[in-house]
């Protein structure tokens, strides 16, 4: 486990809670809050990174080849993030039985947007358990960025199969196949699932991959460059973002402005694993933000009612709602990892052939 990226998994989920935190009832505007999902694109770079150290058993050497095959290789992938999954959805879709039926009444328009009768669509909930939501979004928001990284485990297994054993075949592949999805997308009849394979924001996933080729080459940043980065990247990204200082037209313009950030946050968290110490409360955050992300997703909207409904609103200013509401958030996220994550997890390992895994995304 490299620890510093745990932690900076953490961080990236803290990102995403803020930025559904829901302060428009007290005057903070959207477009404030929706910087929180800066968060994604550390994710997405991570994710980048982690596939090859996973493939490859570590850093990557000339003599390198991968480790599994493609069956293999998406089983784990599967396992790992199908479960918690699932078990989100489900709690979305009890939600939604309990509002259409009355369990809880003086539903606002806020609650009922996240849980209505819709939400109880059988096809929609397999569409959105196994990413094949190609024309409608999942039935939990956020899950559209799981679709966006299932189709990155996809690629790489289609990529496998053809036998892509070291990094440059791996990295060739991948190019290759997202391109083929590009010039897909215009086709009529695969359009929509070519689109969702073009993604622009798969160029993080690359960018992640980069940095796996950078720093098993023993390209680290300078140790004050990287503190640097690492203490004032989060802070730059959202002061030159909020005051809209980079004109970047086009699809590329997430990939490149929130992107490039996160990959230099990346980079510098990778090159400071030697000066940093082992913290169990951050490891374990780390642990959870798998966990944290998915479960804030409808935690928020039910926190927001209660805390509504009972008026508090009318009582406590903003930075104490936003401390309740992160401590709930986070209560439930790690109490999810685990009571429910962990236990699963385990179970499927115990019940199968696949191996434990040394590292985790």
């Amino acid at each position: 486990m490299i620890k510093n990226i745990q932690y900076l998994r953490f961080i990236a989920a803290f990102l995403v809670v803020c930025a559904h935190a829901n302060l428009q009832i007290y005057g903070v505007p959207s477009s404030v809050t929706n910087l929180g999902g800066f968060g994604v694109d550390i994710f997405f770079i991570i994710s980048g990174f982690i596939m090859p150290f996973i493939l490859y058993g570590g850093l990557y050497r000339m003599d390198s080849v991968a480790l599994m095959g493609p069956a293999s290789f998406m089983w784990r992938r599967i396992t790992r993030i199908w479960p918690m999954y699932c078990f989100t959805i489900s709690v979305v879709v009890f939600v939604s039985w309990l509002v259409m039926n009355g369990k809880i009444d003086n539903v606002t328009n806020d609650l009922a947007y996240f849980f209505n009768g819709s939400k109880m669509d059988w096809a929609w909930y397999v569409q959105t358990l196994t990413f094949t939501h190609w024309t409608r979004p999942p039935i939990l928001g956020i899950g559209w960025t799981l679709q966006v990284e299932f189709m990155f485990y996809t690629a790489i297994a289609v990529v496998l199969l053809f036998r892509a054993q070291t990094l440059a075949t791996l990295e060739v592949g991948l190019i290759v196949f997202f391109f083929a999805a590009m010039l897909l997308a215009s086709n009529t009849h695969v359009g929509a699932v070519a689109t969702t394979f073009a993604n622009p924001m798969i160029v993080e996933f690359m960018l992640g991959i980069f940095l796996y080729r950078l720093v098993s080459g023993g390209t680290l940043m300078p140790r004050s460059v990287a503190i640097a980065v690492a203490v004032l990247a989060i802070p730059l990204f959202l002061f030159v973002e909020h005051n809209g200082l980079i004109n970047i037209p086009g699809l590329l313009y997430r990939p490149v402005a929130w992107g490039m950030p996160a990959f230099l946050l990346v980079w510098a968290a990778l090159s400071l694993e030697r000066e940093t110490k082992e913290s169990k409360v951050f490891g374990l955050l780390g642990d959870a933000s798998y966990s944290l992300y998915l479960v804030h997703g409808f935690v928020a909207p039910l926190f927001l009612f209660f805390w509504m409904r009972a008026g508090l609103d009318q009582t406590f200013n903003v930075w104490i709602y936003l401390a309740c509401y992160l401590f709930v958030c986070h209560t439930a996220g790690i109490s999810a990892h685990l009571f429910i994550e962990k236990p699963l997890n385990t179970a499927i390992r115990k019940y199968t052939r696949a191996k434990p895994k040394c590292v985790t995304s």
